[in-house]
């Protein structure tokens, strides 16, 4: 949103008062006005004028006098047409007696400016602009009432006739003195300006937050834009920094050290020798010099909340992101050290406030439970978890919120391999998205991975807008609340699941003024938190809307409309009319619901969608069913994102209407059930397979998604035992393992990039529909293939084992080992998976790579095959700078470290732990000398036959000096995630795959061992999703 011909905010002194001034495009709309105001916003959006009072708790008597509001509307009425958003704070004597008479003069002033002819202010003058218009010359009696802007009209008539006023608390001098009083005893710089600030022009003033919160136009950032992250002390900022520093290769600078360099005393003190004031404008310009000097590739700290510093942080936002970094009350407290309970809440309350005004993006950093020792009886699965393991769920999270911030491809995130992850949940078919209320995962009601088992996305559904609406206890402190409610709700899902995010707001079907506004307020809010998904409501205003999309960033916008009271027939024309308005606006989608009153409505739905499929020009995807047990065939045959209920949570948690009648195993029985989706087989190939763990593990899996596929072994001599299984139009595809990873891709027709980079094949696919050209097809049509039968028209080969070696190296990886230029990684082994191996280590930034295996031969032409994958550059796969990446071959165990190289930091041993054939285990252990990196690292054994090898209790003994030991049962369900997605089209059930790896592994007699290794899969869930 811009000013009038692109001015700016005025900004001058007038009298006692100053005005302050802030970008034109970066203003908010006013909450309403009341008696009793500190503060006077001016906002002009065409064709309203809206003037907001905030009103004010504060015990000093800080109101207009009429002489000044006289001069103060002359000013404002000479440039309202160049003004836009300008904050003017005011101070007089008027005793506190006076302030109702006072505030009559000033009402009586600005309804005269506005136009009245007896200068009172109108309800509809101050507060938000009304939210009712129609089309000129068409009598309000005449609307036609089966169009969109119709409905919207009734709905904004409704809002008019229940609207109330609300009163808004600010912040208290009382609250201002306890921030420094206990803040400066606990973290010295951390302050917040005392309740009578001296400023530069010598006034004395009692402080507010100076902006309303930052909800301008969001600009596209460079991907090397540098971001500050502000908040509170104990909020995680300068942690969050450092893992994001490593994943972006970005320097980390916190302006409290800047500060003592610059100064050459800390922020404390230097206010203790110099003053507030002083020291308030130091920071300021420290600030202001940082931000001149990096406004790329830079991460800042800030803590300091000075109005100086606002300012500077809301230009900087104009082309970076600024983060406000929020945390728990309990873990800020725990940090402070304070006690008392309400104060920390009202410390909190106005820190908010504060960074909410100067930042354009929110984060919700949840705390972390240290990890309980996994250490069991027995050596065979000793595990002692790190503590810097603790921390792997803060890194996924925070780097997927970042990937949602920052342009697409910014951020090398460790899902962006699994094949679903790139593909949009709406080009899909049949895709479900579990609701979940937040109020149930506010209060721990449901365990979020668990519940989104078969989900393509979740969606948090806020219903506390309405609850309260229709109880009559909507008040701005439930606003509030509710606001930081959302935050929280939002970080807990995204902490425990890497599926898209929808944030569902409902609005009630009739509402109030109030409730319109604070829905508005959520929207804005909810853009901050960059989910995926959010959805709008259609009945909203065209201007409101275009808003929202104004400013959505990535966030990819679903037009929603679900009437629930008399709804329209679907051969109504009001239905496509909500669709052309989501269309034609520019939402990325358009969901339309409606109650079924009897079963016929599940075949009157067609009328939408032909009358959808007949419009011409561009259109954008739909969600179109019936709610309620009558709807169910509608919801099980609509195509994309249908809202199912998980199969754990009682109905009960949500309220009629909105409850989904069907659960995602439900809808995929009726897909089996009408022949829309057939019984495939799946199968494990290789030379001996009867261990393997990759039936009982993909069982699992289809299974909890209700998918009716079979999964069998399948041991051979030579792929002649495999031809007649893979030539039978029923098969679904098939997991590869040893021997064949190279020599099936004899029968492949197509390779993907990874598996061409790699040499080697672990996923077969059968592909049934080819595109024109015969090629295989990409994206969301190469799914196409999975879940039905037919002539299989060619064979791809994927390999999904490097995503599994990468997942665990970045797993056991700490801090102190994260990969820099000089890395070093040994790979032991040269077959297919020791191929896998050295791709992984390219991905993760590994550039120095030595490789030992027992023919050094079979090594060199390991390496020979990865020097020409490098100097072709064709495939595109591997990170930047692999180019400059450098092999070493050691022919023996005996022989020396090459100097050249520094000591490995990751060992992946790739020999089987087990006899194949006349071929005896192997019974190795590595030279000491080779275990000397002084930081430890991450060793891992691929093969998990065997776990209780001699490599392995090596490294568990050197445990004490950094040395994580990792084996096959952590990278077998790893790699098992992305075949599931290649062979079914849906996401993987991870915790279910991960769970049944561990309960399918045998003991010494053949019995199932998971009493001794649920100790492990506990920990495993602690640190990563």
């Amino acid at each position: 949103m811009q000013a009038p011909n692109g001015r700016r905010a005025i900004g001058r002194d007038l009298g006692a008062g100053r005005i302050n001034t802030f970008p034109a495009n970066q203003a908010a709309l006013a909450p309403d006005c009341l008696v009793g105001s500190a503060e006077l916003q001016i906002h002009q959006q065409s064709p309203t004028l809206t003037i907001g009072l905030y009103a004010s708790n504060s015990p000093l008597p800080v109101v207009f006098s009429r002489a000044q509001a006289s001069s103060i509307l002359q000013t404002i009425h000479g440039e309202q047409h160049g003004c836009y958003g300008a904050f003017l704070t005011l101070r007089c004597s008027t005793e506190p007696n006076d302030m109702q008479h006072e505030m009559a003069g000033v009402k009586r002033s600005l309804g005269a400016m506005l136009g009245h002819e007896d200068g009172l202010l109108r309800p509809n003058d101050h507060g938000r602009p009304r939210n009712v218009h129609y089309r000129p010359g068409i009598p309000r009696d005449n609307l036609d009432s089966s169009t969109p802007q119709t409905q919207a009209f009734k709905l904004s008539e409704s809002l008019q006739s229940q609207s109330q006023p609300q009163s808004h608390s600010r912040t208290t001098s009382q609250v201002n003195s306890y921030v420094n009083s206990q803040v400066n005893s606990r973290a010295g710089s951390q302050s917040v300006p005392p309740s009578n600030t001296e400023h530069e022009d010598g006034l004395t003033r009692t402080p507010s937050p100076t902006f309303p919160p930052l909800t301008g136009e969001v600009p596209d950032f460079k991907p090397d834009a540098s971001m500050v992250l502000v908040g509170m002390r104990g909020a995680g900022k300068s942690t969050l920094a450092v893992m994001a520093s490593s994943a972006m290769e970005r320097k980390v600078i916190d302006l409290e050290p800047a500060f003592q360099r610059s100064m050459g005393l800390s922020s404390s003190a230097y206010k203790s020798e110099h003053g507030s004031s002083e020291c308030y404008r130091q920071q300021a310009k420290v600030l202001q010099t940082v931000l001149q000097r990096h406004p790329t590739g830079s991460i800042i700290v800030c803590s300091w909340m000075e109005s100086r510093v606002q300012s500077l942080l809301r230009e900087f936002a104009a082309k970076n992101p600024v983060i406000h970094i929020v945390r728990d009350a309990d873990a800020i407290q725990s940090h402070l050290k304070l006690r008392d309970d309400v104060k920390i809440r009202n410390l909190l309350n106005v820190s908010n406030a504060i960074f909410k005004s100067c930042t354009n993006f929110e984060f919700f950093n949840v705390t972390e439970k240290a990890m309980k020792s996994a250490v069991s009886r027995t050596s065979l699965i000793q595990r002692s978890p790190a503590p810097y393991l603790t921390l792997k769920h803060v890194e996924r999270h925070f780097l997927k919120f970042l990937s949602l911030v920052y342009p697409a491809g910014t951020i090398p995130f460790m899902d962006s391999a699994f094949p679903l992850s790139n593909i949009p949940a709406e080009e899909r078919k049949f895709t479900y998205a579990t609701s979940i209320p937040l109020t149930d995962v506010l209060n721990d009601r449901v365990d979020v991975e668990e519940h989104v088992t078969g989900a393509d996305v979740v969606q948090i559904v806020v219903h506390d807008l309405a609850d309260n609406a229709e109880q009559g206890t909507l008040t701005s402190q439930i606003s509030t609340k509710l606001l930081a409610d959302i935050t929280k709700g939002v970080g807990i899902v995204r902490r425990s699941t890497i599926l898209p995010i929808i944030l569902h707001l409902f609005l009630p079907h009739t509402a109030t003024d109030e409730v319109l506004r604070i829905y508005l307020d959520l929207l804005h809010h909810t853009v901050r938190l960059a989910p995926e998904m959010m959805t709008v409501d259609l009945r909203l205003e065209d201007v409101h809307i275009s808003r929202i999309l104004s400013i959505r960033k990535r966030t990819k916008i679903i037009g929603n409309c679900f009437i629930v009271t008399d709804p329209p027939s679907w051969d109504s024309p009001i239905w496509v009319s909500w669709y052309k308005k989501a269309n034609n606006l520019g939402c990325h989608i358009a969901r339309l619901i409606r109650p079924a009153t009897s079963t016929d409505d599940n075949f009157r739905i067609h009328h939408l969608k032909t009358a959808v499929d007949a419009l011409s020009g561009p259109k954008i995807p739909l969600i179109s069913y019936n709610s309620g047990p009558l709807g169910r065939h509608s919801q099980a045959f609509n195509r994309i994102l249908t809202v199912v209920r998980p199969e754990s949570l009682e109905r009960v948690n949500q309220k009629p209407p909105i409850t989904p009648s069907i659960t995602v195993v439900s809808a995929t029985t009726a897909l089996f059930s009408s022949f829309l989706y057939d019984q495939m087989k799946l199968y494990v190939f290789g030379a001996n397979v009867s261990y393997s763990l990759s039936p009982a593990m993909h069982r699992a899996a289809l299974k909890a998604c209700g998918l009716l596929h079979t999964y069998e072994p399948v041991s051979c001599a030579s792929l002649r035992g495999i031809k007649h299984l893979i030539e039978d139009p029923d098969f679904g595809g098939a997991s590869v393992g040893l021997p064949f990873k190279v020599e099936i891709i004899s029968l492949i027709h197509s390779l993907s990039n990874h598996a061409r980079a790699i040499g080697a094949v672990n996923t077969l696919i059968p592909i049934r529909f080819l595109n024109d050209d015969g090629t295989i097809p990409t994206g969301a049509s190469f799914f196409d293939s999975v879940n039905r039968s037919g002539p299989i028209k060619a064979l791809y080969g994927e390999n999904t084992d490097w995503i599994g070696i990468r997942s665990c190296i970045r797993r056991g990886l700490s801090p102190a080992n994260a990969v820099i230029s000089s890395s070093c990684g040994l790979v032991i082994g040269a077959g297919g998976m020791a191929r896998a191996t050295v791709y992984a280590m390219l991905q993760v930034g590994i550039k120095n790579i030595v490789i030992v295996n027992r023919t050094p031969k079979n090594a060199e032409k390991m390496v020979s095959h990865f020097t020409h994958v490098l100097e072709r550059k064709d495939l595109g796969v591997l990170s930047a700078g692999s180019e400059h990446s450098r092999f070493h071959v050691i022919e023996s165990m005996e022989d020396a470290w090459p100097a050249e190289f520094r000591l490995p930091t990751v060992i992946v041993s790739c020999i089987p732990t087990h006899r194949i054939g006349n071929v005896p285990a192997p019974e190795f252990t590595l030279p000491n000398d080779w275990l000397g990196s002084r930081t430890g690292g991450v060793a891992i054994d691929l093969g998990y036959k065997t776990l209780d090898t001699p490599f392995l209790a090596q490294f568990r003994k050197e445990a004490h000096r950094g040395w994580v030991s990792m084996d096959g049962l952590d990278m077998l369900p790893e790699q098992g995630f992305a075949q599931y997605e290649l062979f079914t089209g849906r996401r993987a059930p991870r915790r279910i795959m991960r769970r049944m790896v561990f309960e399918a592994y045998p003991d010494e007699d053949g019995k199932s061992n998971f009493e001794e290794l649920q100790p492990r899969l506990q920990s495993l869930d602690e640190q990563e999703t």
